[in-house]
């Protein structure tokens, strides 16, 4: 009986794919988390995928979608330091769903050409691939107090962009 059983488990193990058996490993909900927060702490370029799907809130000031980490990197920080003085992210709590992370906070900045300090709340839904890379970013903000902080200091002209 025991060898009816080695056989019948090896046939099921021969028979089945070899990508059935060597599964990926998926990252934990607390490695998703440390990723995140890490990006957050150092904003290292290398933490993103190649390809990846970078989305601004609808009705956000040059809102787009940006395709590529050289987008990101090229676009992103000389656009905000275009229109603000002064920016920070600060975020007040990260938590993991079984697919994405959802990191909670507030937008503090300066508009260029004013001495106003505005906040705007935000959510930001991430995604982490297998590698660890960052690859999917979804801003929902509210778009409202920045359109308002940007028109007030008279920045509402897209930066000129390659």
């Amino acid at each position: 009986m025991k060898r009816t059983l080695v056989s019948g488990v090896a046939a099921v193990i021969l028979a089945t794919p070899a990508l059935a058996i060597v599964q990926e490993r998926q990252l934990s909900a607390d490695e998703r988390i440390e990723t995140v927060e890490q990006w957050y702490a150092t904003r290292d370029y290398s933490m993103l995928a190649d390809e990846l799907d970078w989305r601004h809130a609808p009705g956000f000031f040059g809102g787009e979608t940006l395709t590529t980490r050289a987008q990101v990197e090229e676009q992103l920080a000389p656009f905000y330091f275009e229109m603000f003085d002064n920016i920070a992210v600060k975020i007040e709590k990260v938590e993991a769903s079984e697919q994405s992370v959802f990191s909670f906070g507030t937008y503090v900045f300066t508009p260029r050409n004013t001495d106003t300090i505005h906040r705007a709340p935000f959510i930001h839904v991430w995604t982490v691939d297998a590698d660890g890379k960052l690859d999917t970013l979804v801003q929902y903000a509210d778009t409202y107090l920045i359109n308002r902080a940007l028109s007030d200091a008279r920045v509402l002209t897209s930066p000129a962009r390659e």
